[in-house]
């Protein structure tokens, strides 16, 4: 299988972003060398394993097959390079998508969002992103997390209220995307939000991952795709079996 090693980069960065949500809500974990695995029940969003290479089908097979078992339900994998054999091995696909990519010779427009500092705005900038399509009663980001050294998360407010607004989470060779929304749909939403989280070291490339017209969106303002990666739910009655 050859996979653009930009697509690793960004997977890599996107578990590093797992790590952060997990330790600050008190989540256990373990970063394998070929996937990020939940030992905890995760939060609303997130997957139980994240496959982190293309060369271990064998292992992420085993761990996944622990994986359902220990969790005794719908259990999820974020496959990150299309590796499964999904219909074969008793998988529903959530949803298909693709790693994206910012150069960072790409020339970037200034950043007019701020950086979010304090709890109350953290609280008005969950409540957004929440309400702009991401329902769950879970508080999903609290205090340790917006304090922690590589995790930064932007916005833009009007009238005390936040419209727009993304995470940012650095990484040794890049800087992650992703929560991205908009309240009012903006056209520019991804032009503003990579010149927010690219403000943050302007030397590193941006990545993320999207899907359907949030891709196209992302491909509009310069992004270029790298890799595709899916989501896939574990039937019980089906796999592993």
């Amino acid at each position: 299988m050859n996979i653009d090693k930009r697509a690793v980069i960004a997977a890599d960065n996107n578990a590093d972003l797992y790590e952060a949500v997990f330790s600050s809500q008190g989540l256990r974990y373990e970063r394998l060398p070929f996937g990020f695995v939940a030992r905890d029940q995760p939060p609303p969003y997130y997957a139980h394993l994240t496959t982190l290479s293309h060369k271990a089908q064998n292992d992420i097979c085993r761990q996944f097959k622990d994986v359902v078992q220990r969790f005794s339900g719908r259990a999820v994998m974020k496959d990150s390079f299309c590796q499964m054999d999904a219909q074969s091995e008793g998988f529903e696909v959530l949803f298909d998508a693709s790693w994206i990519w910012f150069g960072k010779d790409k020339q970037r427009p200034s950043c007019t969002w701020k950086r979010v500092k304090s709890n109350s705005d953290l609280q008005l900038w969950q409540d957004a992103w929440k309400q702009s399509g991401f329902p769950t009663d879970v508080k999903m980001f609290n205090e340790t997390f917006l304090n922690k050294e590589d995790i930064f998360i932007f916005g833009q407010k009007n009238s005390g209220v936040f419209e727009k607004g993304c995470i940012g989470n650095r990484s040794r060779n890049c800087i992650g995307l992703s929560n991205v929304f908009s309240i009012s749909r903006s056209s520019r939403i991804y032009d503003q939000a990579t010149a927010a989280v690219a403000s943050i070291d302007p030397r590193l490339p941006v990545v993320g991952y999207e899907a359907s017209e949030n891709l196209e969106a992302a491909c509009r303002n310069g992004f270029e795709v790298v890799g595709n990666l899916r989501v896939l739910v574990a039937q019980t009655d089906r796999a592993w079996s």
